[in-house]
């Protein structure tokens, strides 16, 4: 099932954070970004008419900058080509051949490099956020959901509408709360089964949601070694 997550790379030290942070906007649209030989990337950027000058001085003191190239404006914005060294493993950590996700976004700002994509399930989701924990590229999941059609719409990660119910239930009304403002009882009450019931059925729900999210066991043991 494919899902679709923005995600930010939260390293200032990648290419541009510094000059978007000087913009006006405080950001850099990437429009498409192409991986050439010797660790280099072709990225088009879009930039606002408003920080057009700010982009074309800051750029000049951009020594990842091989070449750049104004392509021209369109709808109030400008395009340009840049030829960059990839010294920061951008390449390496987003190898399509290793995992399926399609790019729909991506804009540097102030942060580091926020994208959106489309991956082609969450196995795909999580061999993206290894390969840049491999390469020391902080990894920030911002938000999931699996239609990509409807971003905005929940994501059940694989429970069942009972234990997605029992889970919301618990959460809003303080069963997770410390002190606890629901009992199991209580919860129980709520669904008409016993407690003994309601506690296997979080029991069940978390275990499969922390499934979704962190990975098998075997993904989990290997990952903490």
């Amino acid at each position: 099932m494919a899902i679709v997550a923005e995600i930010l790379l939260a390293d200032r030290t990648l290419p541009f954070v510094d000059l978007a942070r000087s913009l006006p906007n405080g950001k850099i649209s990437i429009y498409s970004w192409l991986p050439l030989e010797d660790k280099r990337l072709l990225l088009t950027v879009r930039i606002d008419s408003s920080s057009r000058e700010a982009f074309e001085n800051g750029s000049d003191a951009q020594t990842e900058i091989d070449d750049a190239v104004e392509i021209g404006p369109t709808g109030g914005r400008w395009f340009y080509q840049l030829t960059i060294h990839d010294d920061f493993n951008l390449i390496a950590s987003h190898d399509y051949d290793e995992f399926e996700g399609v790019l729909i976004d991506a804009t540097i700002t102030s942060e580091g490099l926020r994208e959106q994509k489309v991956f082609s399930d969450f196995d795909a989701f999580r061999t993206l956020r290894d390969r840049c924990e491999l390469h020391d590229i902080a990894f920030e999941l911002l938000t999931i959901a699996s239609d990509p059609e409807n971003p905005g719409e929940r994501d059940q990660f694989g429970l069942t509408d009972k234990q997605y119910r029992a889970l919301s239930t618990a959460f809003a009304q303080g069963y997770y709360d410390s002190p606890r403002r629901l009992s199991t009882q209580e919860l129980a009450d709520e669904f008409g089964i016993s407690a003994a019931a309601a506690s296997d059925l979080l029991r069940r729900a978390e275990f499969q949601l922390i499934s979704q999210t962190l990975g098998s066991k075997q993904y989990v043991a290997m990952s903490t070694e």
